[in-house]
């Protein structure tokens, strides 16, 4: 049975009237969890849910690790060394940590490394197999690859060390033949040379070659983008906060603030992946992406690490939530699992400061309803469960110690008595059950571009992947509002948040929770916002009866006095929302814009049978009627625009799909602003093409067509850059990609 079912059927079976009664009168963590935990319905029920997951645990498999290390070794016999990288990976996966397999897998897997020319990942590799109960009789190997590696790196200092410890392992050996040994200690000789000739010479770029290969797995240290705040942790010293009876705790800017300026920069105290389908290119203690070296979980198969650091760093929390990954519990609950972790990065961070700014967070507990509180406290009352019975959380963690003793004065409102196992139960649940309800109103999501769907060959579309939700106390301290101050991106788990406006000191910064006045109506926003957060919205746009309108415009028939936008109506009388000239809605409009949309389908239609061309006539007869009859910036016009340019690009006809795109450009500027991200994707969709029709045709550079095409194509890289460095930086895809076409167009003007 699936998470969401039970729900359900404990929903049937005990939200009765009496129950919301009492949760009514006890809206408090504590007395919500007693209540719960006491009734021996839900006990029973989730005992046996737990009992049926922990039967279909996937484990690790010996048989199955065995089989991708041979399969691994054929690749590295025929030296196809990728390959073979990949089945060691895989069969790390599966192998047993206990009884050398999965050190075997990696230390065979730094041998490819090392023939690919890879010596950090090979000494990555090396280091976990030595740490992983690698057998002791071949850790000579390692360390004799490890010195060689540190001679490739110019690293002879490091190299001496390794080969220290391969000539002591080597002499102390009691199962290698004495031929061998020989054999060994010329070996030991040699390097021994290679490293004296090396560290005699004088290798002036050593330096740089050493930085180039071990630089950070960041772009770029994000923690030197701000200095240090100690009245506001990951924030602008330009930012205070703040507290009022009527905006609750907010942040204000104690003097000015630039369009472009950092204001946070923060890791989150805990994240968790949105979808388990993620683990396997999501680093589930960085949140970077998972390359061929990473590294497996010691003990489940569902989880990889980007780097030995993070694999080491994650053991401390994941040993409590691995069992839950094989039992494949946390790809049910949804935030939920988030609430464990930040319980288990509670118990262990030293960071009491930050510790309490998330217990501190706002819950909203007496203003959510009855029905929705039963369900939380059900799933914290299952984590719970969970911890005692398949983990070691109860024997181990010391809860007055990890727990108790952190919290400030005021902040603690549970009582707790370390000698009773149900007390610590009930104490367990209710700080569970707190982050729970903190996470609804304060979670955030971490987001990536996805540039997986193709529309032609070297042309992806792009957009914001949500990828994992992670709470970050400092950022959650801004209020909403539908157009906010600021623009947040990521670097990993990094949260980056810069200026998209100037504020005068003693503004308020505002963030947005999602509803954002140029994606969403009015009425969807105001919803939203109520549903989830538990608010009336009365920012500008949702109070100014201008903005109010904003996006009527993009849905909006042409005014034919002034070609602007006719408001919408429930009769056939409407208003210009230009020149304010009310006008009767001709019956023809309707009829020829159904046509419109008729060709529109049988467009697409013709574009998946691959009949391009009777694509491209009913899209070009579609939008010859939309710009008769709807305003300029309409949404539709927009799509038809973008559906004409897709076409052209698949038949190859990059040179005429470019007005389309830029036409498209042009409403994206106008419905969310000329220094957006929305623009900024745009203009890199157009560069792609712009940059592909070049490469392609650079036998006609010094035709007028080739040098305007190659103008344009500069100007939009230079106003993209300049957009992304407003609102994010290096560590931004985009930026990146804009960066990396601008050095093409220095190669592309070689031909002019």
């Amino acid at each position: 049975m699936q998470w969401q079912s039970l729900l359900d059927n404990i929903n049937r079976k005990v939200a009765t009237p009496s129950l919301v009664g009492k949760i009514n009168d006890n809206r408090n963590e504590f007395k919500l969890i007693s209540l719960i935990m006491s009734n021996s319905t839900i006990n029973e029920l989730i005992i046996s849910w737990l009992e049926k997951q922990n039967k279909m645990k996937i484990t690790k498999c010996s048989d199955q690790a065995k089989r991708l290390k041979d399969k691994g070794n054929l690749y590295f016999k025929e030296k196809n060394y990728l390959s073979s990288i990949d089945s060691y990976t895989d069969s790390a996966k599966y192998a047993d940590f206990y009884n050398g397999d999965f050190s075997i897998a990696l230390a065979n897997r730094s041998a490819a490394f090392f023939f690919m020319s890879r010596y950090d990942q090979c000494l990555e590799d090396i280091a976990v197999a030595i740490q992983s109960n690698y057998p002791k009789k071949l850790k000579y190997k390692l360390h004799l690859r490890a010195t060689q590696c540190y001679i490739k790196l110019h690293k002879f200092h490091q190299a001496t060390k390794e080969l220290s410890e391969a000539e002591k392992l080597i002499k102390n050996a009691e199962d290698i033949s004495k031929s061998s040994r020989e054999n060994l200690m010329n070996q030991i000789e040699s390097l021994s040379s290679l490293i004296i000739e090396g560290s005699e010479k004088n290798f002036q770029s050593s330096n740089l070659r050493e930085n180039k290969l071990h630089s950070n797995k960041y772009l770029f240290n994000p923690n030197e983008l701000l200095p240090l705040n100690i009245n506001f942790p990951s924030a602008s010293s330009k930012l205070s906060r703040e507290y009022s009876p009527t905006r609750g705790r907010h942040v204000i800017a104690n003097e000015s603030i630039q369009k472009g300026d950092v204001l946070f920069v923060e890791k989150p105290f805990a994240f968790v992946p949105l979808d388990n389908a993620t683990s396997d290119i999501l680093c589930t203690h960085c949140c970077g992406l998972i390359t061929d070296s990473a590294i497996p979980c010691r003990s489940c198969s569902s989880i990889l690490y980007c780097s030995r650091e993070c694999w080491m760093k994650s053991w401390s929390y994941h040993k409590f939530e691995c069992s839950g990954y094989q039992s494949e519990i946390w790809k049910q609950i949804g935030i939920a699992h988030l609430a464990l972790k930040s319980l288990l990065i509670s118990v262990e961070t030293d960071d009491v400061t930050r510790f309490n700014d998330v217990e501190e967070l706002v819950t909203n507990i007496d203003k959510l309803n009855s029905e929705d509180l039963i369900m939380y406290s059900v799933a914290a009352m299952m984590l719970t469960l969970y911890l005692k019975k398949y983990t070691d959380f109860f024997t181990n963690i010391d809860i007055k110690k990890c727990l108790i003793d952190k919290f400030k004065s005021g902040n603690l409102s549970f009582p707790f008595d370390n000698s009773s196992e149900e007390s610590q139960k009930l104490f367990i649940g209710s700080i569970i059950l707190r982050h729970m309800l903190q996470l609804i109103a304060n979670g955030h999501a971490i987001t990536r571009l996805n540039l997986t769907t193709a529309v032609g060959a070297d042309v992806f579309e792009e957009q914001q992947q949500r990828i994992a939700v992670g709470i970050y106390p400092s950022a959650s301290m801004m209020n909403h509002s539908c157009d906010p101050t600021i623009l947040t991106t990521f670097s990993n788990d990094y949260l980056i948040v810069k200026a998209i406006k100037d504020v005068v000191s003693g503004e308020e910064v505002f963030n947005c929770y999602g509803p954002y006045f140029r994606r969403m109506p009015f009425e969807e926003r105001q919803k939203a916002l109520k549903d989830q957060y538990r608010f009336d919205c009365k920012c500008k746009p949702c109070t100014d009866p201008d903005l109010k309108q904003f996006l009527d415009h993009f849905t909006a028939v042409k005014c034919p006095e002034c070609n602007g936008p006719l408001e919408k109506s429930i009769t056939y009388l409407s208003r210009c929302l230009d020149c304010n000239i009310t006008r009767k809605i001709d019956i023809e409009i309707q009829t020829e814009l159904k046509t419109a949309n008729d060709l529109s389908t049988s467009a697409q239609e013709y574009l998946q049978m691959g009949k391009n061309k009777e694509a491209i006539d009913y899209l070009k007869r579609c939008l010859n009627i939309r710009q008769k009859w709807l305003y300029k910036y309409h949404d539709d016009i927009a799509i038809t625009f973008d559906n004409l340019a897709k076409v052209n690009i698949i038949m190859g006809n990059l040179l005429n799909s470019m007005p389309y795109l830029e036409q498209n450009l042009a409403i994206v500027d106008k419905k969310f602003g000329n220094e957006s991200i929305e623009a900024a994707n745009e203009i890199n969709k157009i560069t792609d093409v712009n940059i592909q029709y070049l490469q392609q045709n650079n036998q006609h550079s010094k035709t007028s067509i080739y040098k305007d095409t190659l103008k344009n194509t500069q100007d939009l890289i230079d106003r993209g850059r300049k957009i992304m460095s407003i609102i994010a930086g290096p560590w931004n895809e985009i930026y990146q990609e804009l960066t990396n076409k601008k050095n093409q167009l220095l190669m592309l003007e070689c031909y002019i």
